[in-house]
């Protein structure tokens, strides 16, 4: 909605108005309407520096013409929507007393009074967050969608006129390592006082390396890799690692589930041996005794568990926790659950992220009990009004990744405005953040410990917590 209303006001930005201090007439000068469609197009994109150029040369290279009184106005309105409150101020003096009559002018005095507000004793200096994500490649799409929900985000905040305005300083990741420490030593040199992206692991820690030696806050959307914050003070991972994932559900089974003696199984050498030993070590930490920690040697094995295990073993414990991963992981889930429904005694199941893609055993699930883990739940119309946003803005619906942008981008501004003394020491004690789709806790460490707990009931998976 508000994209629409900025589009309604460029459109009527479009017509040139009379004025009592400007010419009769004004001559149409094609160069210049060719610099002024550029820089609403610019404008539109959120690319306010350059469409603060291309106003500029439309008002001021080719003398008086259609455009002069509209283009500076709107060289007024990028140059404050991009934190520079000085040249807004200038370019919008300039258009009230040049053209006290324009029909422009009002407006010209309600930015003037914007970036007065926003200077010294108003908003303050405009927060500048660096985004680094790839433009082009395999991931560029990627790349493109979880910008677009880092943009709204801003949009929002710099249309609500609460707390600093933010600026948006972008840099291209190209997908690489060098690629993303390069963008972020761009972006800090631009003056980032924070830098999202970029995407994965693999760029996430060079370009984390660059963040820690600037002293700038980086968060990772996506990374899962421990390497990528471990040791860092100024790195953050919005994803929550393997690990970190183990010891979410291990806090519920003993917490909620009020669970005393468990049991872990997971395949060799897999990411689920990563959660399982991190629930095991959650668990006993929290008082639970394990039972039994199972090495399946290969996914062939979930479908026999009752015998790898042991049937007395696995009837002996209140739960089991069974992370599986890999490509047919819902086939392993579904699986194990036939195992354990043909005990006389079967514990309840906890699963990971992939038991959500059960399909022909959620009714077995539901019978048994089994709860997982998950890093992505969206409520029933929660998202609505994101969605029409993102799709005014991108003329597609709106995905994963554009919530993730959008839900981290509000996540950081939040806590810049709760204290931005220290914003690393404040991402770490900051409370539990509910986004959009995400949850963001870091539980004073550097890796997201949030995640959502879902249940079958009915056939259907739904939120427990």
């Amino acid at each position: 909605m508000a994209r629409l209303s900025r589009l309604v006001l460029l459109l009527a930005l479009c017509a040139a108005g009379a004025a009592h201090a400007q010419p009769a007439t004004a001559e149409s000068v094609p160069a210049a309407e060719a610099a002024f469609q550029n820089g609403l197009a610019s404008y539109g994109q959120g690319e306010y520096a350059e469409a603060e150029r291309l106003f500029t040369r439309a008002a001021d290279e080719f003398g008086y013409n259609e455009r002069t009184t509209a283009a500076t106005l709107m060289t007024a309105k990028a140059a404050y929507a991009d934190g520079d409150f000085a040249a807004a101020l200038a370019a919008a003096d300039r258009l009230v007393s040049v053209y006290p009559s324009s029909r422009y002018a009002d407006e010209a005095r309600r930015v003037r009074d914007l970036a007065v507000q926003g200077g010294p004793g108003g908003r303050g200096r405009p927060f500048d967050l660096g985004v680094v994500l790839p433009v082009a490649g395999a991931d560029g799409y990627l790349g493109q969608a979880l910008f677009n929900g880092i943009r709204i985000a801003v949009d929002e905040r710099n249309a609500s006129g609460r707390g600093r305005p933010v600026r948006m300083v972008f840099r291209d990741s190209r997908g690489t390592g060098d690629g993303a420490r390069a963008a972020v030593e761009g972006v800090v040199g631009q003056g980032a006082d924070a830098v999202v992206g970029p995407l994965f692991s693999d760029e996430a820690e060079p370009a984390g390396a660059a963040a820690e030696a600037a002293g700038v806050v980086l968060v990772a959307p996506l990374a899962t890799d421990e390497a990528v914050g471990q040791g860092r003070r100024f790195v953050f991972q919005a994803n929550p690692t393997f690990p970190a994932r183990g010891r979410a559900m291990a806090r519920y089974a003993v917490g909620r589930l009020g669970a005393d003696r468990l049991g872990v199984a997971s395949q060799r050498g897999t990411l689920g041996a990563d959660m399982a030993g991190a629930f095991a070590t959650e668990a006993a930490r929290l008082g639970a005794s394990i039972a039994f920690q199972e090495s399946l040697a290969d996914a062939t094995m979930w479908e026999d568990l009752d015998r790898a295990v042991g049937g007395s073993l696995l009837q002996g414990v209140d739960a089991v926790y069974l992370p599986v991963t890999g490509r047919d992981a819902p086939l392993y889930a579904a699986d194990a659950l036939r195992a354990l429904d043909a005990l006389g005694r079967p514990p309840r199941p906890l699963g990971n992220t992939e038991w959500e893609g059960l399909s022909s055993s959620t009714a077995r699930a539901s019978r048994l009990g089994a709860v997982f883990t998950q890093d992505f739940f969206v409520a029933p119309g929660a998202a609505d009004a994101f969605g029409r946003r993102y799709r005014a803005l991108a003329g597609i619906g709106q995905d994963r990744l554009a919530i993730i942008g959008y839900d981290i981008t509000r996540f950081l501004l939040a806590t810049i405005d709760a204290d931005e003394a220290d914003l690393a020491d404040a991402l770490r004690q900051a409370a539990l953040f509910e986004g959009l789709g995400h949850r963001f806790r870091f539980e004073g460490g550097q890796v997201n410990e949030a995640l959502y707990v879902l249940g079958f009931r009915d056939g259907q998976a739904v939120l427990l917590e």
